[in-house]
């Protein structure tokens, strides 16, 4: 599926320097509803799980054997084979229950910096966790996520549809709803990231000479962003 949304690794681009988020009371609110409803059609935390433990990019089925000890393969993965793993049936109650706090603040008055707050504190749980991410790993992270809610609201019969080609009608998210969620979970990553990198530098510069190079699992040589 082509999403609209879907975005490639740009450093240098304008939105990778973006400190707030502009989200007009409309769009707070359409993302608080397409959130609901996306909710009711899907487990969006267990889509995600099942959607990083299949792209190669994001290391993710590594890390996951990794705090598991389990050896997951190559085959592909389904949601309800994510719902029969302990560990990454947690990983996605852990994104359901972030998701449903956060965009619980979005009606608030100081939405923005209560967000911002939640998802600082998340970057740096992940890095305390040693979950350790690259910089394409952030980027495979966001689309992912994207796709997961957009594929939930896909699943809505009453949805939005289109014509296509005449023959058939096909259903579609509006543009409106994915530039809101674009922007939306734009602002999470990035503050993500900077609450992943504030934890590492603290963590630096509390720690040891070191001397000798130890394995990805153990260290914090691939917090780099």
């Amino acid at each position: 599926m082509n999403l609209p949304f879907r975005e490639a690794n740009a450093p240098g681009s304008p939105s990778a320097s973006l400190k707030s988020i502009n989200l007009s009371v409309a769009e707070r609110q359409c993302i608080c509803a397409s959130w609901e409803k996306a909710s009711t059609q899907s487990d969006i935390g267990c889509e995600l799980v099942a959607r990083l433990l299949n792209d190669n990019r994001t290391r993710f089925r590594a890390l996951l054997e990794c705090k598991s000890g389990s050896f997951l393969g190559s085959v592909n993965y389904t949601t309800d084979d994510v719902n029969n793993m302990k560990r990454a049936r947690s990983v996605a109650d852990g994104v359901n229950c972030f998701f449903n706090k956060v965009i619980s603040k979005l009606m608030d008055k100081d939405y923005i910096a209560e967000i911002q707050d939640l998802s600082l504190q998340l970057g740096a749980m992940h890095f305390r966790m040693k979950v350790w991410f690259q910089a394409e790993n952030w980027l495979c992270v966001k689309n992912c996520l994207l796709d997961s809610v957009v594929s939930a609201l896909l699943k809505d019969t009453k949805g939005t549809y289109v014509i296509c080609g005449g023959l058939k009608k096909v259903q579609t998210v509006e543009k409106h709803v994915t530039h809101a969620w674009f922007k939306f979970v734009q602002f999470i990553i990035q503050n993500m990231k900077k609450g992943f990198l504030a934890e590492a530098l603290n963590a630096d510069s509390h720690a040891p000479p070191k001397t000798e190079c130890a394995s990805p699992c153990s260290t914090a040589s691939n917090h780099s962003i």
